[in-house]
């Protein structure tokens, strides 16, 4: 547990920062759904309990040496693995807008494909930090692969686009950090361009293909796929330098902007704090990678190094591509705004992502092996 001697190495900044972008998140989401009256019905205020639930996770989570979770690595993959194909059964896992992605506790929605990302990165670092310098061999390169692969193929399945790519990110940010061979990397990036041929033809659905194409031409269909990515470039466009308020731009406020809360979230701030507040939102998130960063160069075992890296590559990852697709340079695929999106799920997971890397931090100075 944490004693006073550690918080020395606690990163206040860390921390401050995520709650920097919690707490805008949560206004955004409150003058998304209009600015209506405070009380637990609205989903603003829902995310700051969530918020609160996820700061204690944080807490207990840092408060543990991150070592442990090595030994524990397989036994949350492994269970990380049978949500994923709960989920996808009938009368189990709740179907919204096509997509069955989610258990129903009542209180709240719960997506395990965003605790999957972070089991992921955790059983994925405890393999390579276990193999060494063996990882060069190509057995365990492919075995590393596999890892990522498995429950990046159940959460295309449900299906989510998106999400799945997630992994990938994760694989390749950990792998770069190993003993692995640059030629197996090399070789497997060259087999993407004939493995996304397969997959346009054999394995996307025609919905999947529509909005890809749609993304990046949303004028083709200005009326149906492509009407929100307009309006989102409306909305972030007219929220010139300093924005119009809580209330929102002028698409929110009509509501012409659908999807204001999670997926264009971004779309919606724009309107609301104009380019000035946006760009202080860019420094918010350069930031938190900074500071994770940090914990990556402070681990003292591969471990922990490869915990900091994934997760990293993660929060990087997503908040690139959310961001992109709001302002039409990347594919809407449905990915949260880490700490801003509306979603439990979401928030919990880069939450006890920070509180793992805050464990990192607390326990580096103290060795596997070494007494206390």
């Amino acid at each position: 547990m944490l004693n006073s001697r550690k918080f020395h190495d606690f990163d206040f900044y860390m921390v401050l920062t995520a709650g920097l972008l919690i707490i805008f998140g949560v206004v955004a989401i409150w003058s998304a759904q209009g600015g209506r009256q405070i009380t637990i019905l609205n989903d603003g205020v829902r995310q700051a309990v969530f918020a609160v639930f996820g700061a204690m996770l944080l807490v207990f989570v840092a408060s543990f040496n991150y070592r442990f979770l090595s030994t524990l690595a397989w036994l949350f993959y492994a269970g990380s693995l049978a949500t994923l194909v709960l989920v996808l059964i009938p009368g189990v896992g709740v179907n919204i807008a096509g997509s069955r992605r989610w258990f129903d506790l009542g209180i709240t929605t719960v997506q395990p494909s965003e605790f999957a990302k972070l089991v992921t990165i955790i059983a994925l670092s405890s393999f390579v930090a276990s193999r060494g310098e063996q990882m060069a061999e190509f057995g365990n390169f492919v075995v590393s692969l596999l890892i990522a692969l498995v429950p990046a193929g159940l959460v295309f399945l449900e299906p989510d686009l998106g999400t799945a790519s997630v992994f990938g990110v994760i694989w390749l940010s950990i792998i770069l950090t190993t003993r692995a061979r640059m030629r197996y990397i090399i070789t497997l990036l060259a087999t993407a361009v004939p493995f996304a041929y397969f997959a346009w033809h054999f394995l996307m659905h025609d919905y999947q293909k529509q909005r890809l194409l749609i993304s990046f031409d949303p004028f083709k269909d200005p009326t149906g796929d492509g009407y929100n990515i307009i309006q989102a470039r409306y909305a972030i466009g007219a929220g010139g330098l300093f924005g119009s308020g809580l209330q929102g731009g002028t698409q929110s406020r009509l509501e012409l902007l659908k999807v204001r809360e999670s997926d264009f979230i971004f779309a919606h701030a724009s309107g609301m704090v104009g380019f000035v507040g946006m760009v202080c939102l860019f420094v918010l998130y350069i930031i938190l990678l900074w500071r994770c960063l940090r914990v990556a160069q402070s681990a003292r075992d591969q471990f922990g190094q490869s915990l900091a890296i994934g997760f990293a590559a993660m929060l990087f990852y997503q908040s690139f591509v959310n961001m992109g697709m709001n302002m039409g340079i990347m594919p809407v695929t449905g990915i949260t705004l880490p700490f801003i999106s509306q979603g439990s799920s979401s928030l919990w997971t880069f939450l006890i992502g920070i509180g793992i890397l805050q464990s990192v931090l607390l326990h580096h100075r103290k060795l596997a092996f070494q007494a206390p």
